[in-house]
């Protein structure tokens, strides 16, 4: 998995669900798909075997939950959207871009192992 990239996903996909604010209706069928963290590449790279690379690594279980919570965080709200709930919407907006920002930081952590990593084996 090319990490970097993944970042670039994430900010991509945190734009796109934000974006679902202003919507006037959100679909129903959108909402499992958001909230299930195992559908996203990163989330299947996170129960795939490649993900065993930084097993050594606290990052890699906090990046777990930190993604799991994430897609929580955006199910609520999603649902609070659709139910005409906008102070909650807006809430659950400023914690889904907290717990975002904790997945990018654990997941350059990674790259910065997997750097370090390469520097040393190339040493």
């Amino acid at each position: 998995m090319d990490i970097t990239e993944e970042i670039d996903k994430h900010l991509e996909w945190i734009e796109t669900i934000v974006s679902l604010l202003g919507s006037e209706k959100v679909a129903e069928e959108t909402l499992p798909e958001i909230t299930r963290h195992d559908r996203c590449a990163l989330g299947q790279w996170l129960i795939s075997e490649a993900s065993t690379e930084f097993r050594d690594l606290p990052e890699l279980e906090s990046l777990k939950e930190s993604h799991e919570a994430f897609h929580r965080l955006a199910g609520d709200m999603i649902s609070a959207l659709a139910a005409g709930d906008e102070e909650k919407a807006v809430d659950s907006e400023k914690r889904f871009i907290e717990k975002s920002q904790e997945v990018i930081s654990h997941l350059q952590v990674l790259q910065e192992r997997r750097t370090q990593d390469g520097k040393e084996k190339s040493s």
